[in-house]
């Protein structure tokens, strides 16, 4: 018995194909053109990228828990899992605290090792930024990387949660 026959243009056009897909995939990154989400926070507009997010939906039934910093709004289950609720707002020092109410817009995490959910005050579009062309943040913060078109403040979630401010411990 014999296998199937080697066939070069065959093993050509794969090649080629495999190729494109490669760049396909490739192509908004390369050029450091990144999809993000705009939501409101207060009276700013801030963007995430769409990279670290799992899903975006309204939250209802959280439960506050009790003696936690005043980033945490409390704990709600979505899909049967249980997800810290943190209000971004109070998180890059907004302001105080929030009374979440009914429902909450919520962005679920997607980054490795986090199971948690920003408070946002309005989901307001997905739109495709450049980073590269992103104004500097007068701030200076690190973890905004830049000012985007209408005066969008595009957030680094890694910086943001990789500082270690936001770790909560059990004792």
């Amino acid at each position: 018995m014999s296998g199937p026959a080697w066939d070069p243009a065959a093993e050509a056009v794969l090649k080629r194909r495999s190729e494109q897909l490669a760049r396909l995939h490739q192509a908004p990154d390369a050029a450091d053109d990144v999809e993000v989400l705009v939501v409101r926070l207060r009276d700013e507009h801030y963007a995430v990228q769409t990279q670290h997010l799992r899903a975006v939906q309204l939250a209802s039934g959280i439960t506050p828990v009790p003696s936690t910093p005043s980033f945490v709004v409390g704990i709600v289950s979505v899909r049967g899992e249980i997800v810290t609720l943190l209000d971004l707002a109070t998180m890059i020092g907004l302001g105080g605290s929030r009374d979440v109410g009914a429902q909450a817009a919520v962005l679920l995490l997607g980054m490795p090792g986090m199971r948690a959910g920003l408070v946002v005050d309005e989901v307001l579009s997905v739109e495709r930024m450049r980073l590269d062309s992103l104004q500097p943040s007068l701030s200076r913060r690190e973890f905004a990387r830049g000012v985007g078109p209408n005066d969008t403040i595009v957030l680094d979630l890694e910086a943001l949660f990789g500082s270690g401010r936001f770790t909560v411990s059990d004792e």
